[in-house]
């Protein structure tokens, strides 16, 4: 019987920050042939078996992994986890037949999934970063791994040009509150703020297509280190520095190896932090510059409003002074991309309005400083009752000031809210 190849993990796929990764039980029944998880199956050594998105090809090797223990990370697998809870649950309402239950899958559990109206944008969104993160962390110089950031960016770049808002709204509030899978959410947004502003600016089909893919893969060569130093206030060594300066060219070098041969987005990878192009007009400069100087500013401005262990998020406003003007003082072409691409006031941060409201941005709108949001809180700083949609181009629901989340002491229900457009 062929055996399904093991890959034996490097340290550093062990641990990201001070814990090692813990392993949790995982069900064979779970499995199907060309149905493939959101995360790795390992064995109890922690042997990578099927990599994440990864399909089950015969029936053969399907039965040979089923005659083992089978093992899944436990942080990469809740959100499929507590999925498979909610389905589980519902089947049980329903009487379903006890092996119907047993062999249960979260409705995301494989591409078609992910397209059902059944799943949310967010849940979408989720289910992709669990996807880059596991592919990031596991990347070799392999075909497989340029198939992998292919996959996910196919998804993530639809789902961003169907939901734009949406998706916006989702990525930018869970990057202001969460550290969880840093670095693949930080990627995610990258992509779609890079794809936005892309088009914007006029650029080619496969101009934004290498953006968006070299987006997601331009931190590869540190992604554990990445995660790290987002979820822990760590005192950074000579090692580590070594490591974030050498990245961009580590990961130019890795996609060679893997045999890219989109040369504008192995380029993009390798000049994102690379600000050799100084005040040169956008237009002069060869193509893969174009790239690079988008993707690095959208880095930059995404960080920024971005929570880490050590420090709370930015401020949007401030953000876009700090990344999208120049040197005069107003945005440069690039700069102003970026600033109609996600507004001045973000979906998914919040505002105080002129009539005393606080609220959360729900989408942009006809102008960069006049967004869509859903007021939250009375100017007596009591909770509505209900979320109230308001067009702030009326005088009256103006924006005053961007505000702190810790300033809105309401809880949004994301659902409700986004139900409101």
């Amino acid at each position: 019987m062929a055996e399904i190849p093991a890959v034996r993990l490097p340290p550093s796929n062990w641990v990201t920050g001070p814990e090692a990764v813990k392993l949790i039980h995982f069900s064979a029944e779970h499995l199907r042939m060309e149905a493939p998880l959101p995360f790795g199956v390992r064995d109890a050594g922690g042997r990578l078996l099927l990599s994440a998105g990864q399909s089950v090809p015969s029936a053969e090797q399907l039965n040979h992994l089923r005659a083992q223990p089978l093992f899944a990370d436990e942080d990469e697998s809740n959100e499929w986890r507590r999925k498979l809870g909610a389905a589980v649950g519902a089947m049980m309402r329903q009487n379903a037949p006890l092996k119907t239950i047993a062999e249960a899958r979260p409705p995301d559990g494989s591409r078609e999934g992910l397209a059902s109206a059944d799943v949310t944008v967010p849940d979408q969104w989720e289910s992709l970063s669990t996807l880059l993160d596991v592919a990031l962390r596991e990347a070799r110089p392999s075909p497989e791994f340029i198939a992998r950031i292919r996959q996910v960016h196919e998804r993530a770049s639809k789902l961003g040009q169907r939901q734009a808002d949406t998706s916006l709204y989702h990525l930018i509030h869970a990057a202001g509150h969460s550290t969880e899978k840093y670095g693949s959410h930080h990627a995610l947004l990258v992509m779609l703020v890079c794809e936005q502003a892309a088009q914007l600016l006029g650029w080619s089909t496969q101009a934004v297509h290498s953006l968006g893919c070299a987006a997601l893969s331009m931190n590869v060569a540190m992604a554990t280190l990445q995660d790290h130093l987002a979820a822990n206030e760590t005192v950074i060594t000579a090692a580590m520095r070594q490591q974030i300066q050498a990245h961009p060219e580590h990961g130019a070098q890795l996609l060679r190896e893997a045999g890219m041969d989109d040369a504008l987005w192995i380029e993009a990878v390798r000049l994102h932090h690379d600000h050799g192009d100084g005040q040169t007009p956008l237009a002069e400069l060869p193509q893969e510059r174009q790239l690079a100087r988008l993707l690095r500013r959208a880095d930059i401005f995404t960080a920024k409003i971005s929570r880490r262990r050590s420090r709370a998020p930015m401020s949007p406003v401030q953000a876009a002074r700090e990344a999208c003007l120049g040197a005069g003082g107003v945005p440069d072409e690039v700069g102003g991309a970026l600033l109609r691409a996600t507004g001045l006031y973000p979906p998914g941060s919040f505002v105080e309005l002129a009539n005393g409201e606080r609220g959360i941005v729900v989408a942009r709108g006809r102008r960069a400083n006049l967004p869509w949001v859903a007021s939250l809180v009375a100017p007596t700083g009591l909770a509505l009752g209900e979320p109230a949609l308001r067009d702030t181009i009326e005088s009256r629901f103006a924006v005053r000031s961007a505000v702190p989340s810790s300033q809105v002491k309401v809880r949004p229900d994301h659902t409700r809210i986004l139900s409101l457009r």
